[in-house]
């Protein structure tokens, strides 16, 4: 696409988009899109989102189009949980995409309110904070208005498809000391991303954080680590997440205290270690009841678990979206080792990370093993490196299974876990 043929978007109310879909309202701008209520020519309502491609310097518009296509394409996520993407097209040269609307208002109307079946709610997120995780995304922006609760009273999550970047959005939010105006959202944010520069892979444990924020809020109607209005206030906000020092004094009389208690003690640990490992540790400490999970027929959020062949590596973001590597037909034997980096000249890799949007994946990666006795396959930081003293060449940026930091011991992967290289998740699947 050439930029001479991307052109500034204006549209208010009334104006169509694509000649498609008629603006109902303006809901929101940001530095990288903005979004519309809209209807359809037959008068379905839709949320739709548009790239302000225009925005972008021109020798970063190629990049900026790669990334917002691969992250369109990896969050078409099947889920009673999510609102779901309908349609994608281009105005203008500007893409832009279509997400279902349903009548509702968002959990910020609703805390505290003895309305809410609080239960069934908070399962709901979770239920959907779980498809998103098994699908290799990280929400990063879990804030109660980006909670949706229908007129029928279903929960459902939006507002997780980021066209501008993950990292882009949260150095964005965390720039808010040099204007004067605190933005709310950042009291959800956690303790790991207040300085970005040493958090470069994203994981599923911020989400966990945000998710005890929120809960604490429709507990008690508070935010955990204190009020949230002035600079100062947000530095002590910080300092208290930072330190582990929520208000717990303030859940005395809280009715099922112990449960919520120890439910909000592995998410809000500023140690993204001590958080809860997955969605199914804080799903296990919430009363059995009638409110389970949904599945939608023909989602792909569970990952193939039955071996028949081998196992394979599935890339579920990043610029090969969709692409499989099959690790037993990758292993050049009698070796059983593969090794992953950065696509270079400079380093032979049986597996090549293309990174054109993004700069974290070192060209020594990781490295995946084979114990053939136990058929059982493992992933290492790092790879061997005759040419370093210690042999062996770790990544700068870190590899990760789940939420858990892997090093050159090694950590076995199954069917179902995510492994984080950089910005890239790749899902390991049974064929």
């Amino acid at each position: 696409m050439r930029n001479n043929n991307i052109q500034r978007c204006d549209f208010r109310m009334h104006d169509m988009i694509d000649g498609k879909f008629r603006v109902e309202r303006v809901l929101s701008s940001s530095q990288t899109d903005q979004k519309f209520k809209v209807n359809d020519t037959s008068g379905k309502e839709y949320i739709l989102k548009l790239l302000k491609l225009w925005e972008v310097e021109p020798r970063l518009r190629q990049s900026m189009l790669l990334s917002a296509d691969s992250e369109i394409k990896s969050c078409q996520i099947k889920s009673n949980y999510l609102t779901n993407i309908i349609h994608t097209g281009v105005v203008n040269g500007n893409p832009y995409l279509l997400m279902e609307y349903c009548k509702s208002m968002d959990l910020s109307h609703y805390v505290r309110n003895p309305r809410l079946n609080l239960i069934k709610t908070v399962k709901e997120i979770l239920y959907g904070l779980r498809d998103l995780h098994k699908s290799g995304k990280v929400h990063c922006q879990l804030t109660p208005d980006n909670i949706l609760i229908a007129d029928n009273g279903h929960t459902m999550i939006t507002n997780y498809v980021i066209l501008g970047g993950r990292r882009n959005l949260l150095t964005s939010k965390n720039k808010t000391l040099r204007s004067r105006f605190i933005d709310k959202s950042l009291a959800y944010q956690a303790p790991e991303l207040y300085h970005l520069e040493r958090c470069s892979t994203i994981l599923p444990s911020v989400d966990i954080f945000s998710f005890g924020v929120i809960l604490f809020q429709l507990l008690t109607g508070e935010f955990p680590f204190g009020r949230l209005a002035t600079e100062s206030d947000w530095i002590h906000y910080q300092s208290r997440a930072k330190n582990n020092d929520w208000n717990k004094n303030i859940l005395l009389r809280s009715e099922q205290r112990e449960m919520w208690m120890s439910i909000l003690e592995i998410c809000l640990s500023p140690d993204a270690y001590g958080r809860a490992k997955n969605i199914d540790e804080i799903l296990s400490k919430l009363p059995e009841d009638d409110n389970r999970y949904m599945s939608v027929a023909g989602s792909k959020v569970e990952a193939p678990q039955s071996i028949l062949n081998g196992v394979m590596l599935h890339v579920m973001q990043g610029d090969e979206f969709d692409k499989y590597y099959r690790l037993p037909e990758i292993m050049q034997s009698p070796k059983r080792i593969i090794t992953i980096g950065r696509a270079d000249n400079s380093v032979f890799n049986m597996i090549q990370l293309p990174e054109l949007t993004s700069a974290y994946i070192s060209r020594r990666h990781c490295t995946i093993e084979l114990d053939d006795e136990k058929e059982v396959w493992y992933i290492r930081d790092g790879q061997w490196d005759k040419e370093t003293k210690e042999k062996w060449s770790r990544s700068l940026n870190g590899t990760y299974v789940n939420n858990i930091r892997v090093t050159e011991e090694g950590h076995k992967i199954l069917p179902g876990d995510i492994i984080s290289i950089g910005e890239i998740k790749l899902r390991v699947e049974a064929y």
